[in-house]
């Protein structure tokens, strides 16, 4: 099956036939800036002909971030980290209403499309920084990996525009968290410098969802491989992310 064919027929099968022709017509044939989709709260913005209609599929077609959870456990807090413009913060606060979600992206018009499509969500907590290893100033690197590619340095120099980096610990005080239910990082190879620096704030994550960026850094996989054999979690994959379930926090089964 073609690309068209694929994304009007997963159009039909998540929003059933009149929505979704009216969502496949306002993505692929009149490529409106934004859109709406079925029981969802407001507009949604992207950038037509861009690599936003990826994320698009990614999110709200495959769904990859419907996390097969055991049991009958729903996040209340979770951070998305690589928020990029918002759809997985969006598709979580529709999938888990009572959840408050965190949403951190340092590229700026990513930013600010994340800020427009998450404002009808007072649960989405938007944070322009990125996670690192350390609190300090970051600069963001365009290394021709698109729109979903930008990289977080460390920098000194003062002319550059920077954003800060926020450590796991720094973020759940700000937030007042004493756990996390639900941690997702994809943020593009900085997992390597935060996963080899102090973990211990692992103990206190329920599920870890992780998208992996050896391609674009080596050694990403061998510095959270590493860093996770020091806890008790269980690992699977789930479509492109590797998933782990911290085995000493999760509710037990009914």
């Amino acid at each position: 099956m073609g690309q068209p064919a694929w994304f009007l027929a997963m159009c039909l099968k998540r929003f059933g036939f009149v929505q979704g022709c009216e969502v496949y017509y306002q993505l692929k044939v009149s490529r409106n800036h934004q859109f709406s989709l079925p029981g969802y709260a407001g507009a949604l913005h992207h950038r037509p002909g861009t690599v936003d209609l990826v994320t698009f599929r990614e999110v709200f077609l495959r769904e990859a971030y419907r996390i097969p959870f055991p049991g009958e456990f729903r996040p209340v807090t979770i951070i998305d980290a690589g928020a990029n413009i918002g759809f997985t913060s969006v598709f979580w606060a529709n999938l888990y209403p009572n959840a408050r979600i965190a949403a951190i992206e340092p590229e700026p018009e990513n930013f600010e499309l994340l800020v427009k499509n998450t404002s009808p969500y007072p649960a989405i907590y938007p944070i322009h920084g990125a996670l690192w290893k350390n609190t300090g100033q970051l600069a963001i690197r365009n290394k021709g990996y698109g729109l979903r590619g930008f990289m977080t340095e460390e920098t000194t120099t003062p002319a550059e525009d920077t954003v800060p980096g926020y450590t796991i610990p720094q973020l759940m005080q700000m937030l007042n968290w004493p756990a996390i239910d639900l941690l997702k990082m994809d943020i593009e190879g900085s997992e390597k410098e935060i996963f080899e620096a102090d973990t211990s704030w692992l103990g206190s994550v329920r599920c870890l969802v992780i998208e992996l960026h050896d391609r674009m850094k080596p050694g990403c996989k061998q510095a959270v491989t590493s860093a996770i054999s020091q806890h008790s979690f269980n690992r699977f994959t789930y479509q492109e992310s590797e998933v782990f379930i911290n085995r000493l926090l999760f509710p037990p089964a009914n």
